[in-house]
């Protein structure tokens, strides 16, 4: 039997092949959908990836959602992959994820490889139109783990544990004229933008923060944003900017104290920009460091 590991490698890279051959099962094509769209509002941390700007870190969350994909493997699939947006969520001691990819997604052979002798269980879905006929998807389920994989279009490919419901998310966009998303608006409007920055928001910080840092910081947060580029002088480290959005104002000059000694700000940057609003920038942070948040 086949790991799903193994499985996964040979469909992303069946991407070549479907360039240049014509399946006899199209997936349907409909209006370009952003992958934004299709995740849902359940995660407390959302992050965006461009694969050229760490590859690195695509493949630690490939391996963080994909159960039993090896780091090598993970490494290949990432090579296939343009952007990921992930929704990242704690639960009974293991991170949940939700995945949209954008690349190269392979349909040829696809049915062929997801077979019940591999461990993967296919089912149909029809999703339907505002006009004419109800519109078929194949979504496979890997028997052991629960997780989940769709192809809805020939360069999204959805992982998770709620499929399903990221295909009717996406159908709806594609051909049914919705224009919504479930993700709150500031977290979708962070995540787009950037170029190739590597983004993030938790809307739920306080578990980010104690990752990140090593330390339970209590400061009572709505929220923490920001974005990481490559130091160009040192290639195994980021220089991080980020943005704190405090509940309490009172918090504020000891939050700061706290952010100083966990994150060893000796070089960096506060702006204080509302009476809850700080930003911290210049912020170096080891890429070693970052990446123990995908191995938890």
């Amino acid at each position: 039997m086949k790991k799903p590991d193994a499985i996964l490698v040979q469909i992303l890279f069946l991407g070549m092949l479907a360039a240049c051959f014509t399946s006899c099962k199209s997936v349907p094509q409909g209006n370009p959908v952003n992958p934004l769209d299709i995740l849902d509002s359940g995660s407390s941390f959302y992050l965006k990836i461009p694969e050229k700007t760490d590859p690195i870190l695509v493949s630690r969350v490939l391996q963080s959602g994909i159960v039993g994909l090896s780091s090598e493997n993970a490494d290949k699939i990432a090579e296939r992959i343009d952007v990921v947006y992930a929704g990242l969520e704690r639960k009974l001691n293991k991170t949940v994820v939700q995945a949209v990819v954008s690349g190269s997604v392979p349909h040829i052979a696809v049915s062929r490889v997801f077979e019940k002798n591999n461990g993967w269980e296919p089912f149909s879905v029809y999703e339907k139109n505002t006009a004419g006929k109800p519109t078929g998807y194949v979504y496979y389920t890997e028997k052991s783990s629960g997780m989940q994989a769709a192809f809805p279009s020939d360069n999204i490919a959805c992982f998770g544990y709620a499929v399903p419901a990221m295909i009717d998310s996406y159908h709806n966009h594609a051909f049914n004229g919705d224009s919504s998303c479930f993700i709150q608006s500031s977290v979708y409007e962070w995540l787009y933008e950037g170029g190739s920055q590597i983004r993030f928001y938790a809307v739920k910080p306080q578990s980010f923060l104690t990752v990140l840092t090593g330390t339970n910081l209590n400061l009572k947060l709505a929220y923490v944003k920001g974005y990481m580029i490559t130091d160009q002088n040192h290639s195994d480290q980021y220089i991080m900017t980020i943005e704190f959005e405090f509940n309490n104002e009172r918090m504020i000059k000891a939050g700061e104290s706290m952010l100083s000694l966990a994150f060893g700000l000796t070089n960096s940057q506060t702006q204080l920009t509302t009476q809850t609003h700080l930003i911290v920038s210049d912020i170096r942070i080891n890429k070693k460091q970052l990446y123990k948040l995908f191995t938890l």
